[in-house]
């Protein structure tokens, strides 16, 4: 199966069980963009599947005008990508 691209607000405890995460792994991204094959689990939670470029404009969106305050890149707008499928 391919990696998926979904788009859902956290829950909280039980949102992923372990359960879940044995099945295939579920890795949270900014913008509430989540990577998985699980289906099963994004249909539990009411996810939306996500194109690449709309899960990857979520994520841009989300870190819009957020820069680093502290580090070697301190000054520098935030930039993140979303692993391809």
């Amino acid at each position: 199966m391919a990696l998926k691209y979904y788009h859902t607000t956290n829950t909280g405890k039980g949102f992923i069980t372990h359960d879940d995460n044995e099945s295939a792994h579920i890795a949270g991204h900014p913008g509430e963009v989540w990577t998985t094959e699980n289906t099963t689990w994004a249909a539990r939670v009411s996810a939306t599947e996500k194109t690449f470029a709309e899960a990857q404009a979520l994520v841009s969106a989300s870190l819009d005008g957020q820069f680093f305050t502290e580090g070697p890149n301190s000054g520098s707008a935030k930039t993140y990508s979303l692993p391809e499928a």
